[in-house]
Parts: structure tokens; sequence; C-alpha cells
């Protein structure tokens, strides 16, 4: 992926503010401001690739936990405003697996490396998050091989 990242969601923003989407084009520009401030810090022009969606995942976790917050404070309309969001900017990332797709990788990593528990237990995350490139959260990827590797 080169700076299309960058284009698509310039371009999407144009065709969301034609289309009167305030709360959509909102969202787009903050994305492409993360996407531009991400590329100075990395002294580059344009973020690609992994670096590119590693910012779109820091937007998203970022919004989940001040939805989280909100919600506990009892902020209804603002948990919502943060969770959709987190749908416009989950668009430009890839498809997530599903929890039965990451659990068959990691049960081939555990057995394809004969890993125990516990001291298999970073190696089997590691392996796992590697093959699954950036289609599942690690935190799911944690959860699963601690469950499958528990003794």
């Amino acid at each position: 992926m080169s700076d299309d990242l960058l284009k698509r969601v310039q371009s999407d923003t144009a065709v969301a503010m034609k289309a009167g989407e305030k709360a959509r084009v909102s969202v787009l520009r903050m994305v492409a401001s993360d996407l531009k401030k991400a590329a100075i810090d990395q002294g580059v022009d344009v973020v690609v690739g992994e670096a590119a969606l590693s910012v779109l995942r820091k937007g998203v976790k970022a919004r989940a936990d001040a939805a989280d917050q909100y919600e506990k404070a009892g902020r209804k309309d603002l948990a919502d405003k943060e969770r959709a969001e987190i749908t416009v900017i989950e668009a430009y990332l890839p498809k997530q697996a599903t929890e039965e797709q990451v659990r068959a990788i990691v049960a081939a990593v555990i057995a394809e490396k004969g890993l125990k528990a516990p001291a298999g237990t970073g190696l089997a995350i590691k392996e796992s998050l590697a093959r699954l490139a950036g289609t599942s959260d690690g935190k799911v990827v944690s959860r699963i091989v601690a469950e499958l590797l528990r003794p």
C-alpha cells in the first residue's frame, strides 16, 4: 500500500462533504491529520503499509477506550458518537478474523511448535499475531492462547 490510504481518506472526505455528512467529514479529517502527523513523526512523506494501519488501529483503540469511559460516566450519547466514529475508521482496516479463525491459527502454532504453558505463551502469541497480520486484536489472541495452553 503506497499513499493510497491517505488519498482514499481525502477523496472520501470530499465525497462526504458534498453529501453533507458532517460527522463523517469530521472523523475523516481527524484520520487524515493522524496519518500526516505520523508521517512527520517518522520523517517520511507518507506513512504506508503496516505503519498506516497502526495509526488507524490506535484511533479505534482510543475511541473504544473513550466510549467505555463515557458509558461508565452515564453519557450514552457520547459513547454512541465514539462508536460511530469507530465504524467509520474500521472501514479502512482489513477485515478482522473471526474468533474461530484465530483459534485455529493459535492451535496450529501451538501444535507446530510443541508449546506448553506457561513458557510457550509469549512465543505462541508472537507467532500467532505474525500469522494473523493485523487482522486480530492482541487481547483476543492472548486470551485464546491462555485458554489453549491452560494446564
